[in-house]
C-alpha cells in the first residue's frame, strides 16, 4: 500500500494535487500534525484535516508529532481522520492513549522514532492497527532515510508472524523508488513518502502514483511467493 504524505504536496494546489492522487488510486493520505513543541516545526492543523476530508473520499491517517496527543483525539474524529498514531515518548501510558482512540473508532497506531526500540512497542502490538516505523528524526522532510534502520521493520514483521497478528508495519521518512524494494522486502506493508507529492518530481503526478503503487504491489506479491517456497 502506498500513503502520500502531504506535508510534501504543493500546498497552493492542495486540492488539484489531491483529486489527481485520488483518481490514480492511493490507498491512504498520510497528515502530518506538529505543533511546533513536539518537533520545531508545523504542518497541518485540524482545520486543514476537515478540509481534505471535504474534498476527498481517501482516509486520512494522521501521525501526531505533539506533546500532548490526548489532546488531539476527540477532534480528530469529528475532523475526519480514520487512524492516528504518536510517539512512545510522549504517552506516559500508550495503553490510554489507544483506548481513546478505539472509543471513537479510530485505527490504533503508535510511532518508533529512530532512537526507539521495537521492544518498547512490543507489549502493545495486540491492541494495535498498525506500527509506524520512521527511518529519519521526526519533524522536517527531505532527510535521508538511516538505512540501519530497515531492521525494525525485519524485526517487527518477525514479531507479527510468531505472535500472529495482524497490525500493518508503515515506514516514513525517507521512503523512494530506490530504497522500497529493500523495506518491502523486509516486511513493510505500507510506504508513507513525499515522491508522490513531491514538488520536484519528474513526469506527471497520476501517473508517477500509479507506478509506484503498481510497484509496492509487484515487490509485496513477489515477497509473498518467495516466502511461500520456503
Amino acid at each position: 500500500m502506498i500513503a502520500p504524505t502531504l506535508a510534501c504536496a504543493d500546498w497552493l494546489n492542495l486540492e488539484r494535487e489531491i483529486a489527481i492522487m485520488d483518481q490514480a488510486g492511493v490507498d491512504f493520505y498520510h497528515i502530518d500534525l506538529m505543533d511546533g513543541h513536539y518537533v520545531p516545526n508545523l504542518c497541518f492543523n485540524l482545520d486543514l484535516l476537515r478540509a481534505i476530508g471535504q474534498i476527498s473520499g481517501t482516509p486520512l491517517d494522521v501521525h501526531l508529532m505533539v506533546t500532548n496527543p490526548l489532546d488531539y483525539v476527540e477532534r480528530l474524529s469529528a475532523c475526519g481522520a480514520k487512524g492516528a498514531c504518536a510517539h512512545l515518548d510522549c504517552l506516559r501510558d500508550p495503553g490510554v492513549f489507544l483506548e481513546a482512540l478505539e472509543k471513537r473508532g479510530l485505527k490504533k497506531g503508535l510511532a518508533l522514532s529512530p532512537g526507539d526500540r521495537v521492544e518498547q512497542v512490543s507489549p502493545w502490538l495486540e491492541r494495535l492497527d498498525y506500527v509506524l516505523v520512521m527511518l529519519v528524526s521526526p519533524g522536517f522532510s527531505g532527510q535521508q532515510p538511516k538505512t540501519e534502520l530497515f531492521e525494525k521493520v525485519r524485526q517487527l514483521e518477525r514479531l507479527r508472524r510468531e505472535k500472529g497478528l495482524s497490525f500493518l508495519i508503515q515506514v516514513d521518512g525517507g521512503v523512494s523508488w530506490e530504497n522500497a524494494g529493500a523495506l518491502v522486502e523486509r516486511g513493510a506493508d505500507v510506504l508513507v513518502s513525499g515522491v508522490f507529492a513531491s514538488l520536484d518530481r519528474q513526469g506527471e503526478l497520476g501517473e508517477r502514483t500509479r507506478l509506484f503503487r503498481a510497484c509496492s504491489r509487484s515487490l509485496r506479491e513477489r515477497c509473498r511467493e518467495k516466502e511461500g517456497t520456503r
